[in-house]
């Protein structure tokens, strides 16, 4: 072997290691970087799309959050028999938390929570913020715990609140949320009071199909949820009656209304037991209120106050005494007139009774004297 040969073999041994290491160098770039557009995506689609259901449970999509480590904290301080460690799933931007909430209206949606935000917003003692529905437990966590407490208010005036005042949130898709998500609030927040507005499942699930094919006539994605559509700031009279022409549901058959409850948003916020249960891992039966959507109409005043002996409020009776009949009475978001057709109202009672049976059979285990009706007739 003479020396210009070992020479070459010497040159060709090292290209050839300077290859592996610039393929393992661009390997680990290219895993980087998908890991970074996954974690990345989340906020670049709450920027453009912040009215998007991307989190319903059984979605597919993984959340991430900020936490010290990886994603083994989180699953470690979410274990039940971790529960009395509770810093080990504390999140790393715990620091930047200047709040105690003390309860969360869950659901339903389209269950009267618009209603019962307005009530608790006049009730002294109470804070909520401006905005009902903030979604940072589904859509908005990477935006941070200092994010998240800057919507209630600032830290100055917290802090010039008395020791009774209560914070709270009215976000109807928190009953959807994932175990993950309910382990994290109870571990920030493990005194507070969770409420939960039952209407009859398909009366609700009526109620979000029309507001559905309402948005998705003005140009919203199948799935997205929208009281008022901002379409309708920049289309003209005519416009909007056609729009309102192709969401006559009359249009559809029973089919396309079936298909549709078959989607994850509207199973999820059907399934009412399943959603409830997953928050009953963390708290406790008595912290947990479920009230009947009719009472709003019916005894909106005694609904009112058992919502607020739930949270701890003191001056009950004095708030209560202050509301006018016209304030009780009042009607929020208030969605199309249009009834169900028998045919269809038949096939979807069919289809939602397990939904509401297995609810029935959960406020029995809970105490509660009364039940969802299982069809029209009762």
């Amino acid at each position: 072997l003479t020396m210009s040969d070992f020479a070459a073999a010497l040159s060709a041994l090292q290209k050839s290691a300077q290859r592996v290491a610039a393929n393992n160098t661009a390997t680990q770039t290219s895993r980087n970087q998908r890991n970074s557009y996954v974690r990345g995506k989340d906020d670049d689609d709450d920027d453009r799309n912040s009215n998007r259901d991307r989190y319903s449970v059984g979605s597919g999509k993984k959340r991430h959050r900020p936490y010290d480590n990886d994603d083994n904290d989180r699953r470690r301080g979410c274990n039940n028999n971790d529960m009395k460690h509770p810093k080990l799933s504390y999140p790393s931007d715990y620091h930047k938390l200047r709040i105690s909430v003390g309860f969360f209206c869950v659901g339903a949606q389209k269950g009267g929570t618009t209603w019962l935000h307005e009530m608790l917003s006049k009730c002294p003692g109470l804070v909520l913020p401006k905005q009902k529905e903030i979604h940072f437990w589904d859509w908005h966590r990477r935006r941070g715990l200092g994010w998240y407490s800057d919507q209630f208010q600032s830290l100055s005036t917290i802090k010039s609140t008395t020791k009774n005042t209560r914070l709270g949130e009215i976000t109807p898709c928190y009953m959807a949320l994932e175990e993950d998500d309910i382990c994290e609030i109870h571990q920030l927040f493990p005194s507070a009071r969770i409420i939960f507005l039952a209407r009859n499942i398909v009366d609700r699930a009526w109620s979000a199909l029309l507001m559905e094919l309402r948005n998705a006539v003005r140009g919203m994605e199948a799935g997205q949820f929208q009281a008022t559509s901002s379409h309708d700031k920049v289309v003209d009279s005519r416009q909007l009656r056609k729009m309102d022409e192709e969401a006559n549901p009359d249009r559809y058959n029973d089919d396309y209304f079936i298909e549709r409850l078959e989607h994850s948003t509207h199973s999820t916020r059907n399934d009412y037991a399943r959603g409830l249960r997953r928050w009953l891992k963390y708290f406790p039966k008595d912290q947990l209120l479920i009230l009947r959507y009719e009472d709003i109409a019916e005894r909106p005043k005694e609904l009112l106050r058992r919502v607020l002996e739930h949270i701890g409020i003191t001056h009950i009776e004095s708030y209560l005494n202050e509301l006018e009949q016209g304030e009780l009475t009042q009607k929020y978001n208030v969605g199309s007139n249009q009834t169900i057709r028998p045919s269809l109202r038949k096939k979807m009672e069919q289809y939602l009774l397990k939904n509401t049976k297995d609810t029935n059979v959960l406020l029995q285990e809970l105490g509660y004297n009364w039940s969802l009706g299982e069809s029209s007739h009762q």
